[in-house]
């Protein structure tokens, strides 16, 4: 599957059935960081993120940004260990109106070059 805008992903997975994760992250890059070492335009927090979701995960997925960072939702369970595998929950689940089960997870902005670097960048 693949990543899906919002309101379908909701509209075809009820919050009962779905896992979200949130996580707070700067809205823009570090000062002085547009281009990597290669030249390629460098994604903000965010959008990395979504990045790696649409490299590693496999079910339906939808991402939406919120005051101070985001959350993702999705369908899979598979996709949810791979999450938490690679960001590590670091809070008590929550019923928020995205899911009934919504972890925040530890992305963060010091993560930034780690994950940039897995997908391909080079700072």
């Amino acid at each position: 599957m693949a990543k899906l805008t919002w309101n379908i992903f909701i509209s075809k997975h009820t919050n009962k059935n779905t896992l979200a994760f949130s996580s707070a992250i700067s809205a823009s890059l570090p000062r002085g960081m547009l281009l990597d070492k290669n030249g390629l335009k460098l994604p903000t927090p965010y959008k990395l993120f979504t990045e790696w979701c649409s490299a590693y995960l496999s079910g339906d997925w939808a991402t939406t940004k919120v005051k101070g960072g985001f959350i993702i939702v999705i369908n899979e369970k598979s996709d949810g260990k791979k999450i938490q595998e690679e960001f590590k929950v670091i809070g008590e689940v929550k019923i928020t109106n995205a899911s009934n089960n919504t972890f925040p997870i530890g992305y963060n902005d010091s993560q930034y070059a780690a994950l940039a670097g897995d997908l391909g960048y080079v700072l």
